[in-house]
């Protein structure tokens, strides 16, 4: 629960004007992070290389549905 809150905090700072940080689910397990949700591709990529550098995280995954941007 802790990662979870951690990795929630930082996609409040990814820096993509109208990004909304509400659509993308946070799950996390053993220092994985799971995440999901829709969209855009380049929302996406941000919020993947924010997450990577939360520490603790030891693996990111990716199970996001893209939407036209």
């Amino acid at each position: 629960a802790y990662l979870t809150s951690r990795v929630k905090f930082a996609l409040l700072d990814v820096g993509i004007e109208g990004f909304d940080p509400t659509r993308v689910e946070v799950t996390s397990s053993q220092g994985s992070v799971y995440l999901m949700g829709l969209l855009t591709p380049t929302e996406a990529d941000a919020v993947t290389e924010k997450v990577r550098f939360v520490s603790g995280v030891k693996r990111v995954v990716k199970l996001f549905e893209y939407i036209e941007q």
